[in-house]
């Protein structure tokens, strides 16, 4: 079994509230993460970060500022590794005081995220964001999952040219809303898309076709305290997903893993079960089997950790 975690990084000088995180695996085998921070969620000088983790090493580089909007606050950045080896970074900023003033942009590196071009708007539509990675679909497609912070509803954009240009599917809703989907293709080709909601369940939808139209979305069994989740389908063809396993409070931490394409959740463990606050979860699984999550530590640092899927099975 595998099972190793540390900080990304210690509190940031005149940054000290951090929150948001998204991870990829590059194609030279190096690790980039990238979250947001400043003095609160919101401010005017909240920015977004990255930070590199080469392969074969055990330390995270020190941060680097990669967006930076005067007067603006920045928020949940999407790293995504496309197929011609281009990293984009998705995220949004905030034109106001409030999630519902934000727009979509993102912006592409060349040099493997040591560089980046200029941004480039996705979303000009207030209230649009992301939250979770974009994957390949099995026709070739992109798809990014999306949500409208205005009406708390969740979509998916997807591009069949390599990202050049970009339609908006689906409008999925519950009572009290439903945001951050993150999505994942089964073996017969149709999505499952779960969801973060204040019903206090996580929600649930899937599509049959690529994402175009998608069912009415439900409940599921699994608690959600109106926080984010994420989940990855792995090489094993299992789904592993990662949530606060609770109706309030945003821990316990929790991994669990499905080996039905999502239909239950038959192994979970917890990652954190501290007091304090250990959210929004990225998971993503590297090429040599490792399964790497990280997450929100404290709201003061992100958390880096490396597990397989023998850990979650205990």
């Amino acid at each position: 079994m595998m099972y190793c975690a540390g900080k990304i990084f210690e509190p940031i000088p005149n940054f000290p509230s951090c929150h948001g995180s998204t991870i990829a695996e590059l194609p030279d085998g190096d690790l980039l993460a990238a979250w947001y921070a400043g003095s609160r969620e919101g401010a005017k000088d909240v920015a977004i970060f990255t930070s590199r983790k080469r392969q074969g090493s055990d330390r995270w580089m020190y941060p680097k500022m990669i967006v930076n909007t005067p007067n603006c606050s920045e928020g949940n950045p999407v790293l995504f590794v496309d197929a011609n080896g281009q990293i984009w970074l998705f995220y949004v900023t905030m034109y106001g005081e409030r999630w519902t003033e934000c727009k979509v942009y993102y912006r592409k590196s060349n040099t493997m995220g040591r560089n980046w071009g200029e941004r480039s708007i996705l979303r000009d539509e207030l209230g649009w964001m992301t939250r979770n990675k974009p994957l390949y679909l099995s026709n070739g497609d992109i798809l990014l999952p999306v949500y409208d912070e205005c009406s708390w509803s969740s979509m998916v954009m997807i591009s069949g040219d390599g990202g050049e240009t970009w339609n908006t599917y689906g409008d999925l809703f519950s009572p009290k809303g439903v945001i951050q989907p993150t999505v994942v293709q089964r073996e017969d080709g149709s999505l499952l898309m779960l969801m973060r909601s204040r019903d206090g369940e996580i929600w649930r939808s899937t599509s049959d076709d690529s994402g175009r139209t998608w069912k009415a979305a439900h409940p599921t069994e699994l608690p959600n305290p109106n926080c984010g989740v994420d989940m990855a389908r792995l090489h094993s063809g299992n789904i592993a997903l990662v949530y606060n396993d609770t109706p309030h409070g945003r821990t316990p931490l929790t991994v669990a893993l499905s080996i039905d394409e999502g239909e239950t959740w038959g192994y979970k463990r917890d990652l954190e079960t501290e007091e304090g606050e250990y959210s929004y979860p990225a998971v993503i699984q590297t090429r040599d089997g490792g399964i790497h999550v990280t997450y929100t530590y404290r709201r003061v640092s992100i958390m880096h950790v490396e597990i397989d899927e023998a850990w979650i099975r205990g």
